[in-house]
């Protein structure tokens, strides 16, 4: 991991567009004129997000408290949150407890992060509409402007805002601006993985290198130790062979008490995962075990017949096709 003055070096990155062709691009440390610029934007946007009806964070404040959008219980329940996180977080650093334990701990940790990042989005989605945020939101963007860089002329990629935010959701720029927010505001870039509960759970290995929960095989497997594959589907192995091998062609689908599962399309073209056992129905049977045909169906077999009949029994007829003759 390269250290902090390392990461606010200028460096040239690459990212892919929409189409999936790489884009080279350098970043550097804002100036200080780069920075007086991007005031100068925070001060206009600040100016007509006020003339155009927005709240100061004060106000917006006392607004979501009226609005019981962010009253007393909901700041309760939000320092519950940090004391909680804060108490787990001690007894990962301590230890002195059974690992299991501290595996509960751990996995109590990541929940409560989640559950805490969820009470906060609300107040922080009315926070970015209030005329400090648009107006923070608007400097952020013109420092990351002008201090993206075509590699080959060292002038900005965009020559205005409005060029930057056409193209704002490309791929290439999301991560440039990602990288340059670590490098103006000395980011981690490796916050995830240095969380008390990361930290504990990577070093007893129950996560691999990107925290994705592992079982003692180095096999991919959900909280319950259920096996995965990469995009979260419940899997099994065909062989025991299979399975310590990693043998990709001995894996199949199943659900979530083990049972193998296969895709199926009805006649309506709609595709489900049932499973094998109800991948064909079997007939019903009259009193004496019998099988009997759907009446539906029947009904439905008869009709085609009938039509194809009538069709079948139809005469033909050719229609001449009338050909003019081009004037001379």
């Amino acid at each position: 991991m390269a250290d902090k003055k390392d990461d606010k070096k200028d460096r040239i990155i690459e990212g892919l567009d929409k189409d999936g062709n790489t884009v080279k691009t350098l970043l550097r440390q804002p100036t200080a004129q780069d920075y007086r610029d991007s005031q100068v934007q925070y001060n206009e946007t600040f100016r007509k997000a006020l003339d155009s009806g927005a709240l100061l964070r004060q106000k917006l404040t006392d607004h979501m408290k009226q609005q019981g959008i962010w009253d007393d219980e909901k700041q309760k329940e939000n320092d519950r949150f940090v004391e909680d996180i804060s108490a787990r977080e001690e007894a990962l650093k301590a230890g002195g407890i059974r690992l299991s334990e501290a595996r509960d701990i751990a996995m109590e940790l990541r929940q409560l992060r989640a559950d805490f990042r969820d009470l906060l989005s609300e107040k922080n989605a009315l926070d970015a509409n209030s005329a400090e945020g648009q107006a923070d939101n608007a400097r952020f963007s013109e420092l990351i402007r002008l201090c993206m860089l075509d590699p080959a002329t060292k002038t900005p990629r965009f020559p205005d805002q409005k060029a930057y935010d056409t193209q704002a959701d490309e791929p290439w720029v999301i991560e440039a601006a990602a990288e340059l927010a670590g490098m103006i505001y000395g980011l981690d870039p490796n916050y995830d993985k240095n969380l008390e509960e990361n930290k504990f759970l990577k070093e007893f290995k129950f996560v691999d290198e990107e925290l994705r929960f592992v079982n003692k095989d180095g096999h991919l497997v959900d909280t319950d130790g259920r096996l995965v594959n990469e995009d979260g589907r419940f899997i099994a192995y065909r062989t025991e062979e299979g399975k310590q091998n990693k043998d990709p062609d001995q894996v199949y689908f199943v659900n979530r008490e083990g049972e193998e599962v296969v895709l199926v399309t009805d006649e309506n073209g709609e595709e489900d995962w049932v499973k094998l056992s109800l991948k064909e129905r079997k007939p019903f049977l009259d009193d004496d075990d019998k099988p009997i045909d759907s009446p539906v169906k029947a009904e439905d077999s008869t009709g085609e017949s009938e039509t194809t009949e009538a069709t079948t029994d139809k005469p033909k007829t050719t229609r001449q096709r009338k050909t003019t003759k081009a004037a001379k």
